[in-house]
């Protein structure tokens, strides 16, 4: 089991407490990545030894490198990762191990996320890739009347609350660090199912989720990093005719272009203060991006219209 934290010492307890009686059942070790932290996190954790393993970094090194660093000195067959501002229901870690058991093919095992202020509203029911390369939350937002009760293979999964399978991320890599947060987990997703491997869903393994508690939702900071990353996951992953589709209109959507239509009226304003540093970082980055281009697409295992077979409709997401 590993969380990582930064100045989440209000949210670690809530999680914790779901967590280490689950943890203790299965005979799973916690790991707590602590991204340097400046509140009371350290003081709380170091008072929990002994029921945790903590790791400390001297600087913030971002969801995914810490995740890796991690993964990187665990040894067990799995690595079951949570936020921080997650609370696991009863049972939500047993069954995702369950369902890693009874499915080898599955690289990555993805829980049922719920918002944590309104349990009865699905979050997350697995990753959706939109037909212009962006990432969705599956069934997010819709009233949890059973619909997502069955489990079923699903395009990707969720970072916040899901199983990873080490023989798979020995194949794929582990998380993109470039990529800091946000967006790393449908990458990942993407170059699993490209090394042939399967993700599926686990409806039993409810977790509930305070949606973008880490940067804030539609804060500056989350809106560069999602109109970057995702640029990024089309670039490295994406079919040629993909990337010639969609590169367009996902960069004008990271512009804040006024063709496209924002959903809240605040939106586009934040968009517009962030078009210089996406565009700077896209650029700064795009050499690099190229090459893991060349080294997913040269390794790939299944054809791209296994990929594209995925895709939800764009404009079927816009007005859902």
């Amino acid at each position: 089991m590993i969380l990582v934290n930064h100045n989440g010492r209000d949210r670690l307890a809530n999680c914790l407490q779901a967590l280490q009686p689950q943890a203790a059942e299965a005979g799973a070790d916690v790991v707590v990545v602590d991204n340097a932290s400046t509140d009371s996190s350290l003081e709380y954790l170091r008072s929990q030894r002994g029921r945790l393993r903590l790791i400390t970094s001297t600087s913030n090194l971002g969801f995914a490198a810490a995740n890796n660093l991690a993964i990187r000195e665990s040894r067990s067959p799995y690595a079951v990762l949570l936020n921080t501002d997650t609370r696991p229901q009863p049972g939500a870690l047993a069954a995702l191990l369950q369902a890693a058991e009874s499915r080898s093919n599955s690289a990555a095992i993805t829980a049922k996320l719920v918002f944590a202020d309104r349990p009865q509203v699905i979050q997350n029911a697995g990753l959706l890739l939109l037909s212009d390369g962006s990432g969705g939350d599956r069934g997010t937002g819709e009233e949890d009347r059973g619909q997502f009760d069955q489990p079923q293979e699903v395009f990707g999964a969720c970072g916040a609350a899901m199983l990873l399978r080490r023989s798979a991320l020995d194949e794929a890599g582990l998380f993109d660090e470039s990529f800091w947060m946000y967006y790393e987990d449908l990458d990942l997703s993407w170059r699993l199912r490209l090394a042939g491997w399967r993700i599926h869903y686990e409806p039993r393994a409810v977790v509930e989720h305070e949606h973008a508690a880490s940067s804030g939702e539609w804060s500056e900071r989350f809106t560069f990093l999602v109109d970057r990353n995702r640029l990024f996951a089309v670039l490295k992953n994406g079919a040629p005719r993909l990337v010639a589709r969609s590169f367009s209109t996902l960069l004008l959507r990271a512009l804040g272009s006024a063709a496209v239509q924002q959903p809240a009226p605040n939106r586009g304003l934040r968009r517009a203060r962030t078009h210089g540093p996406v565009a700077r970082s896209f650029a700064a980055h795009l050499p690099e991006m190229l090459a893991k281009r060349r080294f997913i697409r040269s390794r790939r295992k299944i054809a791209d219209a296994e990929i594209e077979r995925w895709m939800y409709p764009r404009a079927r997401w816009d007005t859902r």
